[in-house]
């Protein structure tokens, strides 16, 4: 039963990437060229976040792994290895941006909300779980800002107003709810601000260089 239901949720969170990479490719005004472009960009990512992730998990269990490899395939994935997984990929993110010069964060961004937006409704059709439609609405909210507001602010403006909406939000939920998660995986207090103050510091560097 627990095994079925990771793979339910492993298969959720695909369903809603692709959902997401669909949506930004249908809004993107750019050429198919560039598109093509954009969307190996952001395909490449997720495949390292899925490899940052299981790093995260050999990390967690060193010495299990020394023993016997193919013993960690047994243990879940768990939000620590999901924290390891979203630095790994935005620093080695902010790397490739730096030498590329492709702004891969900015095609990011809408694909990971409206992701977390189909995966809060798979999940609240399923369960009919409060938490999820909370969740859902959330992200709703955040989708409709970033579209709504993209042509009209500039790109550093919509990103301050998204970090800050998602703080002010994630941070209601925390202190209102059992539990807050994304894509499943629960959310810790530290991480919540070790995240603002992470992505902060890369919002000004980015400005500075400007």
């Amino acid at each position: 039963m627990a095994i079925t239901a990771k793979i339910f949720s492993l298969a959720t969170i695909f369903f809603s990437i692709v959902a997401g990479l669909l949506l930004f490719y249908w809004m993107n005004p750019s050429s198919k060229e560039e598109k093509k472009k954009q969307l190996e960009e952001v395909t490449d990512f997720f495949i390292n976040f899925v490899i940052f992730m299981w790093i995260g998990k050999v990390l967690l269990n060193l010495s299990t792994f020394v023993k016997d490899p193919l013993a960690i395939l047994a243990y879940p994935v768990d939000s620590t290895s999901f924290y390891v997984a979203i630095i790994g990929s935005i620093l080695r993110l902010l790397y490739k941006q730096k030498r590329n010069n492709l702004p891969v964060l900015s095609l990011l961004i809408p694909i990971i909300l409206t992701a977390a937006f189909m995966f809060e409704f798979i999940q609240f059709v399923q369960d009919q779980n409060f938490y999820s439609l909370t969740n859902l609405i959330f992200y709703g909210i955040l989708v409709t800002i970033f579209y709504y507001s993209k042509e009209k602010l500039s790109t550093l403006t919509l990103y301050a107003i998204l970090l800050l909406s998602w703080l002010i939000g994630t941070l209601f939920m925390f202190f209102t709810q059992p539990y807050v998660s994304i894509f499943g995986y629960l959310l810790s207090l530290p991480f919540i601000l070790l995240f603002l103050l992470f992505i902060t510091i890369v919002l000004i560097s980015i400005n500075l260089k400007r």
